[in-house]
């Protein structure tokens, strides 16, 4: 069975390919009539490097998760890693099937979170869990908002449609850490 990750390094060398072809012809078609066919082919070379780049990020953040897992949560992790984000898996209750980008209703969560220790001492810390629950709800918040920004100023629809869904994301991170801050706030 063909890994995940090796379909986004495919992707990433035919990215590559593509864009080497398409500013090869543009840098012909320098003559004036074939102004819009030098436009259409330069919109497709800029979409091959956003995709390149994407890819090439893709593959750094999956190798960055993979060490992460292996150093924090890796027991039985010897298997292919399904690009990433839900490994470790949450596993919901109710059914609720994957996590993906929705937000789980309250009650979910509730149920989710009975089975978690009623009290949390973070040795060597000095700060509550209480404190850092509250700054990471202020990252999140700050990442909501720039992702909100960048989706609407993007031009590139992939760009336009990445920042949308991370933004999704970042809404699901808050709403388990607005959670969680219920649970173990002071």
């Amino acid at each position: 069975m063909e890994k995940m990750i090796d379909i986004v390094k495919a992707a990433n060398n035919v990215e590559t390919t593509a864009e080497k072809e398409y500013r090869k012809i543009l840098k012909k078609l320098r003559d004036p009539e074939y102004a819009d066919l030098k436009n259409l082919f330069l919109r497709m070379a800029i979409d091959a490097v956003f995709h390149r780049h994407l890819m090439e990020a893709l593959e750094k953040a999956y190798h960055d998760a993979v060490e992460l897992v292996k150093e924090y949560g890796g027991e039985g992790v010897e298997q292919e890693i399904a690009l990433i984000p839900g490994v470790p898996t949450i596993a919901l209750p109710l059914g609720f099937g994957r996590i993906g980008a929705r937000i789980p209703p309250d009650e979910i969560l509730e149920e989710y979170f009975r089975e978690f220790p009623e009290e949390v001492v973070v040795p060597d810390g000095g700060e509550s869990l209480a404190n850092l629950l509250k700054r990471y709800l202020e990252l999140e918040g700050e990442m909501k908002e720039l992702y909100e920004k960048l989706s609407g100023r993007a031009f590139h629809p992939v760009v336009r449609e990445l920042a949308r869904e991370i933004k999704r994301n970042e809404e699901q991170h808050e709403a388990i850490l607005r959670k969680l801050e219920r649970k173990y706030g002071e």
